[in-house]
C-alpha cells in the first residue's frame, strides 16, 4: 500500500509532457503581445518572431505556424501576463528569462524605432519575470546589438 502511494506521488511530482508546449506558448503569446502593443503588426516583426521562435525551440515550419496560430489566439483571449510569466518562472532560470526579454527588446525595435506602448510592455513583462533594471538594460543593449544597431 505505501509504494503505492509514493508511486502515485512520484507521478504527480513529474511535469506533463505538455509543459514544455505551454512554456513554447507563453513565449510565443508575450512576442506577439509585443508586437501588437503598438497598434499595428509589422511583417518584419512577424518574420523576426519567427526566426526567433523557430531557432530557439528548433521548430519545423507547421509546428512554427502551429505555434503562431495559438499564440495569436491566446493573445487576442488573454486578460492577463502573468500567467504565462508565471509558467515560464516557475520553469527558467534568470538566464533563459533574460534571453526571453532580449527578444522581445528585438520585436520591439525590429521596425527601427519603439513605441512608447512596446517600451511600457517590455518593461512590465521584465517585471513579471522578476529581472531587475540592470537586467533589462543589458537585454536591451543586447538586442541592438543583435539588430546592428549600435
Amino acid at each position: 500500500m505505501l509504494k503505492s502511494i509514493k508511486k502515485l506521488i512520484k507521478k504527480s511530482d513529474k511535469k506533463p509532457e505538455g509543459g514544455e508546449l505551454e512554456l513554447k506558448l507563453a513565449a510565443a503569446t508575450l512576442m506577439f503581445e509585443v508586437i501588437r502593443s503598438d497598434g499595428r503588426v509589422d511583417k518584419v516583426e512577424l518574420i523576426y518572431m519567427g526566426e526567433i521562435l523557430r531557432r530557439e525551440f528548433k521548430l519545423n515550419e507547421e509546428e512554427l505556424e502551429e505555434l503562431f496560430k495559438q499564440a495569436k489566439d491566446t493573445a487576442h483571449e488573454a486578460t492577463s501576463l502573468q500567467g504565462f510569466t508565471r509558467e515560464i518562472c516557475d520553469q527558467w532560470g534568470s538566464t533563459k528569462r533574460m534571453k526571453l526579454l532580449e527578444y522581445l527588446w528585438m520585436l520591439a525595435l525590429a521596425d527601427d524605432q519603439i513605441d512608447p506602448h512596446e517600451r511600457h510592455l517590455v518593461r512590465k513583462v521584465a517585471g513579471l519575470l522578476y529581472l531587475n533594471e540592470k537586467q533589462i538594460v543589458q537585454s536591451r543593449e543586447r538586442a541592438k546589438q543583435q539588430l546592428g544597431m549600435q
